[in-house]
């Protein structure tokens, strides 16, 4: 994999989304995800870190900068517990919105990074 739409697409994939989940996810076009994936179009720096925290991999990685997928991961199942112990908690639902989502699970990410 060498562009960044083939590492897009490999990311994508890999967590079994489709191009209208993820435009969703992100309210953002579907078009524009095909856009990116096909190099016909190239993601602004804040989609771009949206689309990695969805994907789960580095924003350099999806650049071609290195070859690791993720400096740091977590399992899937990590993210769901913490959000879902969170939304019971507090009776509000945290995955309806894409940004809310996404900064959640860059903050569980920093937390687990941090207590490393």
């Amino acid at each position: 994999m060498k562009t960044l739409g083939e590492r897009l697409k490999y990311a994508r994939e890999k967590k079994r989304y489709t191009q209208i989940e993820v435009a969703e996810k992100l309210d953002i076009s579907n078009g524009a995800i095909s856009g990116y994936e096909r190099n016909y179009r190239d993601p602004d720096t804040d989609t771009l870190n949206k689309l990695a925290t969805l994907y789960d991999v580095t924003p350099n990685w999806l650049l071609g900068r290195n070859e690791k997928e993720s400096e740091f991961s977590l399992p899937e199942s990590v993210y769901e517990h913490v959000i879902r112990e969170a939304e019971e908690k507090y009776g509000v639902n945290l995955r309806d919105d894409p940004v809310v989502n996404a900064t959640l699970r860059e903050l569980i990410l920093g937390i687990a990074k941090s207590k490393q």
